[in-house]
């Protein structure tokens, strides 16, 4: 007998970050303090995330995607509460990332079309997009597209906004450039 399957996500919060490999490599800043290996309720979440003050001011992606959710929200780069949105979000920072691509192999249009397709076919049933490529020189970019209110892998997990499941995640345009600022409610 298998176990159920979590909620739909209500949202995706969208990531982007670009840097030197270097700081992409150091670990040190992408892990939270304390490795928890299961869920655990939201408020030891919240005790977690502020005991690590290196891990919430690093905006370097986070070695396990959930813990994004951990830092703050002011680090998200977009909120969608349809897939399709959020896929359309991710389509566009590989558009405008991919001139700086440091293989014509991840340039190829058959390529990213593909990435395209998983994108699409991951969100679409709730799951996290993430993407990493070497730019020319020594830079690293990373987009990720993380589920909330319900994450799959950290279901417990609260939403930076503050947020919770079957929340409205207010409207906004296809590709804004900050979060909304959430509503109490």
């Amino acid at each position: 007998m298998t176990a159920p399957l979590p909620p739909m996500p209500s949202h995706w919060h969208c990531y982007r970050w670009t840097g030197e490999r270097r700081t992409y490599d150091d670990e040190s800043a992408r892990r939270p303090p304390h490795r928890v290996v299961e869920d655990i309720p939201p408020q030891e979440w919240k005790r977690i995330a502020a005991a690590g003050p290196a891990f919430m001011a690093s905006d370097v992606p986070p070695l396990e995607v959930p813990h994004w959710l951990l830092r703050p929200a002011r680090m998200i780069k977009a909120t969608f509460e349809a897939p399709d949105k959020a896929a359309a979000w991710y389509r566009h920072q590989i558009s405008e990332l991919s001139p700086s691509f440091l293989t014509d192999h991840d340039k190829a249009p058959s390529r990213q079309a593909g990435w395209f397709a998983m994108v699409d076919d991951r969100l679409s049933w709730g799951g996290d997009v993430v993407g990493g490529w070497y730019l020319r020189g020594t830079g690293f970019a990373s987009i990720q597209v993380v589920a909330c209110s319900t994450n799959r892998i950290r279901p417990t997990i609260p939403c930076p906004m503050g947020r919770k499941a079957g929340s409205a995640a207010g409207g906004g345009s296809a590709f804004p450039a900050r979060p909304a600022v959430p509503t109490a409610g």
